[in-house]
């Protein structure tokens, strides 16, 4: 049997992970603000720059996968806590055991 690998960040990776499961939002204290790091030092560059936005949603029988949004993400109004959400745009990425999930953003269903 060949094993299909997909390079990078794609829809078909997060489908192959998530397909006919329904996430719900974990709000908690909101986003977590992403802080741009510089390389080199790897120290957040000044002045705390924004790189992204992060959400936890809780996958039923899955469990809990952190999801990345745009820096400027604000979380619709409408959405409470185990809400259950889909996302705008999803993408998976696997590297090595760990999967990684970024989006353009969060609506409800």
């Amino acid at each position: 049997m060949k094993v299909q690998r997909f390079n990078g960040y794609s829809h078909q990776q997060y489908s192959m992970q998530f397909s006919g499961v329904t996430p719900r939002l974990l709000i908690g204290q909101g986003l977590e603000a992403r802080l741009k790091f510089d390389q080199s030092t790897g120290h957040p560059v000044e002045p705390h720059e924004v790189e992204s936005q992060q959400a936890t949603l809780y996958y039923p029988g899955l469990g809990v996968q952190n999801v990345k949004l745009p820096a400027g993400y604000v979380l619709p109004k409408v959405l409470d806590d185990l809400a259950e959400v889909e996302l705008i745009s999803p993408e998976a990425c696997t590297v090595g055991r760990n999967l990684y999930v970024r989006a353009e953003g969060i609506e409800p269903k």
